[in-house]
């Protein structure tokens, strides 16, 4: 998992400078940024409504289940808080390449780190969001059985959708007219080429048996927390550099989500094999117990 892991950051950071330097670019002629200025009122606004959004989706799963996915999974939230904010500054830096939405003339320490705040929430929203759904069987039961798709061998796609990423982190900055919208596809598939290299499972692995419902759900999850964050953060005053077509960003929420879901399989890895009590150990009796021969 921490190899994995290394090797995602490592590529998303490394291979589109390697680009850069490649078609002779320097990093100085990717200053994209305009008269906009880092203003944290809007951040702190986005920050409170995806909290408040977290724990209106942990009381909501609570209702339907009785379970407080907060609660009872503490550490993997918190480790996926972490994951998130790693996430978030990763996809910052690919926009640095390609300009798509957010970019700052002025950006201090303070936007920094309601920045990492933002990205640590937002992933732990998706997936509660996305569970949330997924208690409703009728839905589940509606993406359980429509088209199955095609599956090639493991090897011929791995290496094929290996070469497609590798294509498109290294020319991003040769070819960007061409490469802006597909870039955002990259983060994803990256992490497909992973866990097929591992011989683990992806999150696709119910759409050969026509089983979309996982996907779908993550892929609504991912399109309600960003148009919600979205909304907020335009309404409190903020200001993107980039506003694209409505269509192509619902498709980016689509993709931040399913990446949200991959990147949590990843990092669950770390409880596989562990029992319930390992993983949920119980609290010691406060009162001692003294037990006379």
């Amino acid at each position: 998992m921490k190899t994995r892991l290394a090797l995602f950051v490592s590529a998303l950071l490394l291979l589109p400078f390697a680009g850069l330097l490649l078609s002779g670019g320097d990093w100085s002629e990717l200053d994209t940024t305009t008269d906009l200025h880092a203003n944290s009122s809007p951040l702190i606004v986005v920050i409170l409504t995806l909290l408040a959004l977290l724990w209106l989706a942990n009381r909501m799963l609570a209702a339907r289940s009785g379970n407080t996915p907060l609660t009872v999974q503490r550490n993997y939230f918190s480790a996926m808080a972490l994951a998130g904010s790693v996430l978030g500054w990763l996809l910052l830096y690919l926009n640095h390449y390609v300009a798509t939405w957010l970019s700052f003339a002025e950006f201090d320490l303070v936007s920094a780190v309601l920045l990492t705040l933002v990205f640590a929430i937002l992933t732990p929203a998706v997936l509660l969001t996305r569970a949330w759904l997924g208690s409703f069987p009728s839905l589940l039961k509606r993406f359980a059985h429509l088209h199955t798709l095609p599956v090639p061998r493991n090897d011929t796609a791995t290496f094929v959708l290996l070469a497609w990423v590798l294509l498109l982190l290294m020319s991003c900055t040769a070819w960007p007219t061409y490469i802006t919208g597909m870039l955002w596809f990259a983060p994803l598939f990256l992490l497909f080429v992973l866990q097929m290299l591992w011989g683990e499972s992806t999150i696709l692995a119910g759409v050969p048996h026509g089983d979309w419902g996982r996907v779908a759900c993550t892929a609504l999850a991912g399109i309600i927390i960003g148009n919600l964050a979205l909304g907020a953060f335009l309404l409190s005053g903020g200001e993107l550099q980039h506003i694209p077509g409505l269509s192509f960003v619902q498709l980016g929420f689509a993709l931040f989500g399913l990446t949200c879901l991959q990147l949590g399989d990843v990092i669950a890895e770390a409880w596989r094999g562990k029992t319930r009590a390992e993983v949920f150990k119980k609290k010691s009796f406060p009162i001692p117990v003294v037990v006379k021969k």
